[in-house]
């Protein structure tokens, strides 16, 4: 048994409060930036995705002999090649121009002309080389 006026090692019940608090604290600080850090990398990986779908478009022009022509959506939520298929943006990423981008030729030529992947304060411009049809780096 205990006497009176002894007391057992350990926290008391404000001590504990005082940790919880700096620890919501420390959360409340750390937490935002993740999702920063996510949007950043979710639109680092949409214009890597457009990048390896100009290639693809340029790809088919040189294997089909055919012109293909890279389409953005109206709204800029979207974009696809003719012929060739449609891909849809995530949530809060818009692509710039409206309607015909660009175009591949059979000679592996392109239109040139630039492209802008945008998201909340970030802007990615991706580049096309008129004579080579190659990308330039996103910036």
């Amino acid at each position: 048994m205990l006497a009176i006026g002894d007391r057992r090692a350990g926290a008391t019940l404000v001590e504990a409060l005082v940790v919880i608090t700096i620890l919501v604290m420390i959360g409340a600080i750390v937490f935002p930036d993740l999702r920063s850090g996510v949007g950043r990398a979710t639109a680092q990986q949409a214009v890597a995705g457009l990048r390896a779908d100009l290639r693809m478009a340029r790809a088919q022009a040189l294997t089909t002999g055919a012109r293909v022509d890279l389409v953005v959506a109206e709204d800029g939520t979207g974009y696809g090649w003719t012929p060739g298929p449609r891909r849809v943006l995530v949530r809060g990423l818009m692509l710039r121009p409206a309607g015909t981008a660009a175009s591949f030729f059979p000679d592996g030529s392109s239109s040139g002309g630039r492209l802008v992947l945008a998201t909340k304060g970030r802007g990615f411009d991706i580049g096309l080389d008129p004579a080579t049809g190659a990308l330039e780096a996103a910036r």
